[in-house]
C-alpha cells in the first residue's frame, strides 16, 4: 500500500529502492559476521548459529532484490515521463 503511493514519483522510489539496497547490504554484511559476534548458548550447538546466519542471508537477499526491483521500476517509468 505504501509502495503503491510512490508510483506516481519516480524519485521518491528510487530513494526507497536505495535504502531497501543499504538495509539488505547492512544484513547481509550482520550474516558475514555472525559467526564471530553471535552469543555462544550451552549445548546449543552450530546448528542453531547456522539457522539464523541463512535466515539473516535469505532476508538480506529477498530486501535486496525488492531494492533493484523498484529501482528498475523507477527508472522505466522516468524514461517513459
Amino acid at each position: 500500500m505504501i509502495l503503491r503511493k510512490l508510483e506516481s514519483n519516480p524519485a521518491k522510489m528510487t530513494s526507497v529502492a536505495l535504502a531497501f539496497i543499504a538495509i539488505g547490504l547492512s544484513l547481509l554484511t550482520i550474516g558475514i559476521a555472525w559467526p564471530r559476534f553471535s552469543p555462544t548458548l550451552p549445548h546449543a550447538g552450530t546448528d542453531w548459529n547456522d539457522f539464523f546466519r541463512g535466515v539473516i542471508f535469505g532476508i538480506a537477499i529477498v530486501i535486496e532484490i525488492a531494492g533493484v526491483a523498484i529501482a528498475a521500476s523507477a527508472a522505466k517509468r522516468r524514461k517513459t515521463l
